[in-house]
């Protein structure tokens, strides 16, 4: 069984050895490293070039920066194997990552996705603790309103193929976005066993600064799935509920738009009618031009 591992890469060309040193380390055998290089300012390739005698890996490149969600999804489409795992490009793989994710799909035919424990570790990639915002759900508990999961990722292609794939619009959270997706077409299994090396880096997706743009796009995450499950058996949100994400989105980007004094935003929240979350916003032909001409001209980046 081929297994695809798939890598979104800018501006960490440093970390790409360890990565693919990782790789080269795993107990499982048959695979392929995709690394999409999203034209990042600085070449990654001197960094690559000792590794790509190796016939399993695989870089492409993009001819302008479209983001995360654009590279996992050209990587996808590059990929071969019926197994895909996502791999952040300053992260690594524990040696039986793989392995260990073949076993659990074998049996789970049912699963649509597997996601791993993993540990935090330091710039340096030493391992500092295992990460503990990561869990297994619990009885009852719906991913929709409690994101719990994390890397490492691997999902089943013919899961993939029944979604609408990776979504360019999600410039951050794109991973919460594609594990809801998968959440739809199938069973998710938890591995307790820490297989993923989670670096602390500055320039990373979700960290630091890019923590609060990421909690925003992992709200409309929540939302887009809420639109996706009306009316089918799939565990949802109550519309209350949704409405009180789209309320919470909204008021942390109107105080963020305060704060910096930008009054051009602060009006086209305002324009926008977010004040008072009208019903008109559930309706999908809003929320359509909401995040085609907003989000897209101007609002999050």
């Amino acid at each position: 069984m081929l297994f695809s591992v798939i890598v979104a890469h800018y501006e960490n060309a440093s970390y790409l050895p360890d990565l693919v040193r990782s790789m080269q380390a795993q107990t499982y055998t048959d695979w392929e490293l995709i690394i999409v290089d999203d034209h990042s300012r600085e070449d990654p390739l001197p960094w690559l070039e000792c590794f790509l005698s190796d016939q399993r890996i695989i870089f492409k490149r993009h001819s302008k920066h479209l983001g995360a969600a654009s590279a996992f999804r050209t990587a996808t489409e590059y990929s071969k194997g019926e197994l895909i795992g996502m791999l952040g490009a300053d992260d690594a793989l524990a040696p039986q990552a793989l392995e260990r994710m073949v076993q659990v799909h074998l049996a789970n035919p049912s699963a649509s996705m597997a996601n791993s424990a993993c540990y935090r570790c330091d710039e340096s990639l030493q391992i500092v603790e295992i990460y503990r915002h990561y869990r297994p759900l619990l009885p009852g508990e719906a991913l929709i309103r409690n994101m719990c999961i994390g890397s490492f990722a691997v999902f089943k292609r013919v899961c993939y193929d029944q979604t609408e794939g990776f979504d360019p619009f999600f410039r951050r959270a794109l991973d919460h976005d594609i594990y809801l997706k998968l959440d739809e077409v199938g069973k998710l299994v938890y591995v307790e066993e820490p297989l993923y090396l989670y670096r602390t880096n500055i320039k990373g997706i979700s960290q630091f600064s890019n923590g609060m743009l990421a909690a925003q796009y992992s709200l409309l995450a929540r939302y887009n799935a809420f639109q996706r499950r009306l009316g089918t058996s799939k565990e949802n949100l109550t519309p209350s509920e949704a409405k009180q994400i789209l309320k919470t989105w909204y008021l942390r980007e109107m105080l963020q738009a305060r704060m910096a004094g930008d009054a051009n935003r602060v009006q086209s929240l305002s324009w926008k009618g977010f004040c008072r979350i009208p019903s008109i916003i559930f309706a999908r032909d809003f929320w359509s031009h909401l995040s085609h001409s907003f989000f897209h001209r101007g609002g999050i980046k």
